[in-house]
């Protein structure tokens, strides 16, 4: 009886083991293919697949997070551009970087006013942190947060932030 239940529990935990490796290669093949340069990509990081519990909330800790990238990419725009008192609009890096802090800022407002209180478990999220190429052939560094369905097969929503090249 208690090699039965022993090998239940293994079966159980090499099922949940394959899942979250199969949820995160598909979370790196997605992320591939809506790179300009995907042969450039190196992934820096990338968190265990966690529960979501909708495409709009975040924890207050993973929002502190967010708001902190946000704050660490404003600060290098402003150092890179003498505190605006010599912006380079030739400058492709910061005009690059201000473009994608835009979109996310917009992005993020957006969810904000979309979030509700945390809701029924909906599925899966995974966060990863690379650095690629853009099309202009610059280098770069984003946060894109992945959210899957509860099966973990697809992919329904994802969300970028950028990082500042200089960060950890």
């Amino acid at each position: 009886m208690r090699k039965m239940v022993f090998f239940l529990m293994a079966a159980v935990m090499i099922s949940a083991c394959d899942r979250k490796e199969r949820m995160m290669e598909l979370v790196e093949t997605n992320l591939r293919q809506t790179l300009d340069n995907p042969d450039c990509m190196k992934i820096l990081a990338m968190s265990e697949p966690d529960s979501a519990f909708g495409t709009h909330y975040f924890s207050q800790d993973e929002m502190k997070g967010m708001l902190a990238v946000m704050q660490e990419v404003t600060n290098e725009i402003m150092e890179r551009t003498d505190n605006m008192t010599s912006f380079n609009p030739e400058d492709r890096y910061v005009m690059d970087m201000a473009e994608r802090q835009m979109k996310a800022m917009s992005e993020m407002r957006s969810m904000v006013r979309q979030a509700s209180r945390k809701g029924k478990w909906s599925g899966w999220k995974v966060k990863v942190d690379y650095q690629c190429k853009n099309n202009n052939g610059i280098d770069y560094k984003a946060e894109r947060w992945f959210f899957l369905d509860k099966d973990g097969n697809a992919i329904f929503s994802s969300f970028e932030l950028p990082l500042p090249l200089k960060s950890k």
